[in-house]
Parts: structure tokens; sequence; C-alpha cells
């Protein structure tokens, strides 16, 4: 079980000094922006929340510890794989798109509609990575506190993905259009 946890844990720590650097790297000017601090706020609590019951377990206490997901080992691996497939789908995409990338719901100077890749099988496969690699973690943390923090994210990323295609429909109009038509949001297939 610690191995699963281990493994869960190195890779958050490699993502986010991967994304860190990243986003240092591919800065570009901005053309329209929409930050709202409440927003980051309740995201970095919910990522905080999640790495507090993943590396800090003995100091979280109460209902919020109570194991909703049953564990065992075939969970636990199963958590890790969905995590690792996660991430890496996530990567994938932020590789993919470049210097278009931005934390917040942005246009970026000289932007381009991405449609290939990853962008061709959801039209935010950051998102969906990262909800993908949060629920594999959700699954082997179990606990209800973990589950909760993924929901949290969960809105967070509709309400970013709510405003970007604003953004995107203004920039972009019925090729953007087309494109919603034609992808899904989240979900392949589905959503």
């Amino acid at each position: 079980m610690d191995n699963f946890f281990l493994l869960a844990g190195l890779a958050w720590v490699i993502f986010w000094l991967y994304w860190l650097i990243s986003a240092m790297i591919t800065r570009s000017p901005m053309k329209r922006q929409k930050s709202s601090k409440w927003i980051d706020v309740i995201f970095w609590t919910a990522i905080a929340i999640d790495f507090w019951s993943l590396f800090f377990p003995q100091f979280v206490s109460g209902f919020q510890v109570q194991r909703v997901i049953l564990g065992g080992t075939v969970t636990e691996l199963t958590g890790t794989i969905i995590t690792f497939l996660g991430l890496g789908f996530t990567v994938w995409a932020r590789v993919h798109l470049g210097k278009n990338w931005s934390s917040m719901p942005a246009i970026k100077v000289g932007h381009e509609l991405i449609r290939s890749g990853p962008y061709n099988i959801v039209r935010h496969p950051i998102y969906s990575g990262l909800l993908f690699g949060l629920a594999g973690t959700a699954i082997i943390i179990g606990e209800l506190l973990a589950v909760v923090a993924f929901f949290l994210i969960l809105f967070i990323f509709l309400w970013k993905i709510w405003t970007e295609e604003k953004y995107l429909l203004l920039e972009f109009g019925e090729v953007y259009a087309q494109y919603k038509r034609e992808v899904p949001a989240l979900i392949p297939f589905l959503v």
C-alpha cells in the first residue's frame, strides 16, 4: 500500500516540477484573460487537501479519513495506473499546446486553435488528464476528503471550460463552434 502512495506522490511531484518549468519557458503576451481569485483559492485548497491526504494521512483525523473506496492491492494499483495515465495525457496535451497554454482562461497574442493530437480526442485534454490523474489519486487514498477535493477541482475546471469557450468562440467564431460540435469537452465520445 505504501508503495502506491509513494509512486503516486512521486508522479505528482515530477509532474508539478515539469509544469512550473514549462510555464516559465513558454510565456507569451496575453490578448484576453480572465482571472478569478476565489477560483484560484478553491483550486489550490483542493490540491493541498489531496496532497495532505496523500503525504500526511496521519495528521488528518475525523470523518474525513473514513475510507469510502475499498482499499487493497488491486484498487491501489488501478489508482496508480490511472494517475500515471492521466498525468501522461496532461503532459502530452501541454506539450502539444505549446505557447498557447495559460494557467487561467486566456487568449494569447497570435493564439492558434489546436485540433490535433490530444485536442482531436477532447477539447480540454489538460483538464481531462488532470481529472483522470486526480481520480486515480483519490482511488489510492480512498478517503472522503480526497473524493471531495476531486469534485471541487471538477467544479473549477467546468467553470474554466465555460470561460475559455466564451473566449475561443469570440476569437475563432464558427471554426470553434464546429470544433465544439465535433469533439467532446472532457470525456471521449461523451461530454
